[in-house]
């Protein structure tokens, strides 16, 4: 075999914590750019995401609510309701935002590529 140059790649705590704070940061980062900034191999970074049940999913565009989203919706409220009464911090454990992305041109943006860690 011949020598990469490349360190052997050691999956510690820390090296872990650190794949797991960059996709916290960042969760739109690939999983290239997490083996660049950390340093280990791309397969390491994979193996961490994995299995801290982690799995990368395409952003799909939503135009605008249609009727069948109103059923769905009423059951998230009431599920959220339940856990509310079951545990009552439950809201302090969800992260609610109002972030959105926004092109220079209406309606054209380019997701084919976006994926984001959940």
């Amino acid at each position: 075999m011949h020598d990469t140059g490349r360190g052997r790649s050691v999956r510690t705590p820390q090296v872990v914590e650190e794949i797991l704070q960059g996709v916290g940061d960042r969760p739109d980062i690939s999983t290239r750019e997490v083996s660049c900034a950390v340093n280990v191999l791309h397969s390491i970074v994979w193996r961490v995401l994995r299995d801290e049940g982690l799995h990368p999913y395409h952003v799909q565009k939503v135009q605008a609510f249609i009727p069948a989203d109103y059923a769905p919706r009423v059951e998230l409220a009431h599920w959220c309701l339940q856990q509310l009464e079951v545990r009552p911090d439950f809201s302090a454990h969800v992260l609610f935002t109002d972030e959105s992305t926004f092109t220079r041109e209406e309606g054209i943006s380019n997701t084919h590529n976006l994926h984001v860690f959940f």
